[in-house]
């Protein structure tokens, strides 16, 4: 059999991650011929306009497939064009996009990387958007990753949206940021099927958190060599690859708070107020966030923290002109949940609550009454699990098995893994008070802060595993324990690295549990998956034979 096919999967992967940027770099280039912008700001821009375009889509298809299908056509044809002619005429506009393109190379690698691990052992044109529920894991996971693709055939076809899907979920229980965006690319035809172009485009999508790292790494002034050797480690992680290439929009989320939290670090750090344009990019990014995955709500305790920081970076003007463009942009979805299909609540009850099913009762009133069915005991008893559940049953678990994914999956300690020897690099350089990233302890306690707030918050027992977490919140955890993990010896740093390679491409890459035992090894996915890795590992390896001794306060 024929497996070269398989390697035009990569192809199409690129084709789409390049059609959803390419609208909101024609925006960041015709903003930056009125106005400087900084490498920062442009790779902001850029996303969030895209995703903005996404948001519109998703109303334009709900009104009309024709009016959706125009916005389509006309939004990539002018990009085109836009993009294009300003590139061709500016030079300036040249070095910019130069300068801007590291990240998003590193999510068209990385997402390269993942596709070509995702698809090791299944066709891609036979298996599309349902492998990631099976690929990893004997009993089949739950379809949260096929969701948006669900919503957005639903509205593309006008079909109708209830009886949704997934026993009786209601549409309006997910945002439809995701949806919108697919909904952008899906009157396209690129080649492949439909499934298979939203699972790229999703991975593509969730991929950007690369991009949200890299953004926050600069706010922070960090230089280029410690970037690298932050995102060497972040994307060989396990639970960061797995999140990638099973594509519920959590990953996404976490891109656009770390999108929010970085406009305020570079303003506190340059000791200046937030400008007009930063503070509407912030509350675009942070709606978006939360219209991408409501749990991104989870880090709003880091934001409080920061701005409490300096409380300096944000005028009362400012702050509600940013509080009134949320419920501007949040207004068609809230809608949509209260009046077109309601309630709309569920997961908040749920979480908030322990009430699974639909009731005529307000989440306040789900809230109070599970409260008041329980002892002063049992919600101490119940917070306490929640607490306990951050490090899981497993702490040190260590194997090629389904076991350590399965750990690796749900419990922050795992998911963190060999970065949790920053706790020790935390420890040994707490009295010099120094590390290889500024702010990176001030990253750890907005992060600890946002998750002992989550335990609170969720009623329990046992609730904290990461499916319900806002992964932004392990992002910044991640990025602070490698401030201080980068700080100890060179000779540990380059272990604990080639470990975090080996458990990729063991753990989780090369083993296969039984459901999907019948697949046909990939050969030309293997190589060209196994020379990206490499290249990766090559070009941020690297930097991690300059490792020097700490270098800034944290």
């Amino acid at each position: 059999m024929n497996q070269v096919p398989a390697l035009s999967s990569l192809l199409l992967f690129a084709l789409n991650l390049t059609l959803f940027l390419l609208p909101g770099f024609a925006v960041t280039l015709a903003a930056a011929r009125r106005r400087p912008l900084s490498p920062v700001h442009a790779a902001m821009l850029t996303v969030v306009a895209s995703a903005v375009l996404g948001y519109a889509a998703f109303w334009a298809y709900f009104g009309s497939r024709s009016l959706g299908r125009a916005l389509t056509y006309v939004s990539i044809a002018g990009s085109v064009v836009v993009v294009g002619a300003l590139l061709n005429r500016e030079r300036a506009l040249r070095a910019l996009a130069r300068s801007m393109a590291a990240p998003f190379f590193y999510v068209l690698a990385a997402g390269a990387c993942y596709t070509s691990a995702l698809f090791l052992f299944q066709d891609p044109f036979a298996s599309g958007a349902g492998l990631a529920n099976t690929r990893f894991f004997t009993q089949v996971r739950p379809g949260d990753n096929q969701i948006p693709l669900i919503l957005a055939e639903r509205i593309y076809i006008h079909a109708p949206v209830a009886p949704f899907c997934c026993g009786d979920w209601r549409s309006s229980d997910r945002p439809p940021l995701q949806a919108g965006i697919f909904l952008v690319q899906r009157p396209l035809k690129l080649f492949g099927n439909i499934r298979l172009n939203y699972q790229l485009l999703g991975t593509g999508l969730q991929c950007l958190w690369i991009c949200g790292a890299w953004v926050l790494l600069n706010a922070l002034r960090a230089p280029p060599r410690r970037i690298r050797q932050v995102l060497g480690f972040l994307i060989f992680s396990g639970f960061l690859f797995y999140n990638s290439v099973y594509v519920w929009p959590k990953l996404l989320a976490a891109t656009f708070v770390l999108f929010a939290f970085s406009i305020l670090f570079e303003a506190s750090l340059s000791r200046r107020a937030i400008t007009w344009f930063e503070s509407s990019l912030a509350a675009a990014s942070f709606v978006l966030a939360i219209l991408s995955h409501p749990g991104s709500l989870f880090s709003a305790a880091g934001f409080v923290l920061l701005l409490l920081w300096n409380y300096r970076l944000l005028s009362a003007r400012k702050l509600l002109a940013g509080v009134a463009l949320i419920l501007l942009i949040s207004a068609p979805w809230l809608a949509y949940q209260t009046f077109y299909d309601p309630p709309g609540n569920r997961l908040l009850k749920m979480h908030l609550a322990g009430v699974g099913q639909i009731d005529s009762r307000s989440t306040w009133q789900a809230v109070r009454d599970s409260y008041h069915s329980l002892s002063w005991h049992d919600i101490a008893t119940y917070k306490w699990a929640n607490i306990k559940m951050l490090i899981g049953p497993h702490p040190f678990l260590v194997a090629a098995s389904e076991k350590a994914r399965t750990a690796q999956r749900e419990y922050i300690w795992n998911a963190l893994g060999v970065l949790n020897a920053g706790w020790i690099g935390l420890a040994l350089l707490a009295f010099r008070k120094s590390s290889a990233i500024r702010c990176s302890g001030l990253l750890l306690g907005m992060a600890v802060l946002n998750l002992l707030l989550w335990c609170f918050v969720l009623i329990g027992p046992s609730y904290t595993v990461t499916d319900h977490a806002s992964y932004a919140d392990l992002l910044l955890l991640s990025i602070g324990l490698l401030g201080f993990l980068l700080a100890l010896p060179r000779a540990v740093v380059l272990s604990l690295f080639v470990l975090q390679i080996v458990n990729l491409s063991v753990v989780w890459a090369w083993l296969r549990p039984a459901s999907a035992a019948g697949g046909q090894l990939q050969i030309p996915l293997l190589i060209a998956g196994a020379v990206v890795a490499l290249a990766l590992a090559w070009h941020f390896g690297k930097s991690y034979f300059t490792l020097l001794t700490p270098e800034i306060t944290a």
